[in-house]
């Protein structure tokens, strides 16, 4: 019994490991393919928050992440978003 318990913590902890890589390569391959102009222009068009996800983006993406870029195309979408009415 014991050893089916050990045995099947084994198949648990390599069936993690294997997804947690193919979880990476995704996300690393996303970040190097990214446009992050537009990344940006989208963001600034739907949400007010330029420092939050900029800060993520460089922390998910590390050197791959273009901060100037990614501002320009953020200023870009904000400027195009609705006006309030008053």
């Amino acid at each position: 019994m014991r050893l089916l318990l050990i045995l099947g913590a084994l198949v648990l902890v390599s069936g993690c490991e294997s997804w947690n890589q193919k979880v990476d390569a995704s996300r690393q391959d996303r970040c190097q393919r990214a446009d992050w102009a537009l990344v940006g222009e989208r963001d600034g068009a739907t949400t007010g928050n330029q420092t939050m996800l900029s800060d993520r983006y460089s922390y998910i993406c590390g050197d791959m992440y273009n901060d100037a870029a990614y501002k320009a195309g953020f200023s870009k979408g904000f400027a195009r978003r609705p006006k309030p009415v008053s």
